[in-house]
C-alpha cells in the first residue's frame, strides 16, 4: 500500500504544479485554455487529497492524520475548484479571480508545509 500512497502523493504534487502553471499560463496568454488546466489541477488536488487521507486514516501507511488540518485544506481546495470552474465557465472574468486562485493555492501549500 506504500507504493499506492507514494503514487498518490506524486499525483497530488502534479495537481499543485498544474494549478501554478495554469495561473502563469493565464497571465502570459489570456486566450489560452488555462481554465481547463486549472480545473484539472484543482480536481486532481481534491481527489488525491481525499484518497491520501482515506489511506492514512485507515492505518494502511505509517502516517498520522491531523483531521483539523485536513478539513481546512479540503475547504481551501474545494474553494479553488469552484473558482476554477467559474473561470472556465466565464473566461472573461477579471484577474481578481485568478489572483484569488493563486493565493488560495499558496495558502494550501503553506498549510501543508507549516502546520
Amino acid at each position: 500500500m506504500d507504493i499506492v500512497y507514494d503514487l498518490l502523493v506524486v499525483l497530488h504534487l502534479l495537481g499543485m504544479a498544474l494549478l501554478v502553471s495554469g495561473v502563469v499560463l493565464r497571465l502570459t496568454a489570456p486566450n489560452s485554455p488555462s481554465a481547463m488546466v486549472l480545473m484539472t489541477g484543482a480536481g486532481t488536488q481534491v481527489i488525491t487529497g481525499v484518497a491520501l487521507t482515506g489511506i492514512a486514516s485507515a492505518g494502511l501507511v505509517d502516517t498520522d492524520v491531523d483531521n483539523t488540518k485536513i478539513a481546512v485544506k479540503l475547504v481551501v481546495a474545494v474553494a479553488v475548484l469552484v473558482l476554477a470552474h467559474i473561470l472556465w465557465r466565464k473566461p472573461q472574468a477579471g484577474k481578481g479571480l485568478l489572483y484569488t486562485i493563486a493565493a488560495l493555492t499558496l495558502v494550501n501549500v503553506g498549510i501543508a508545509v507549516f502546520w
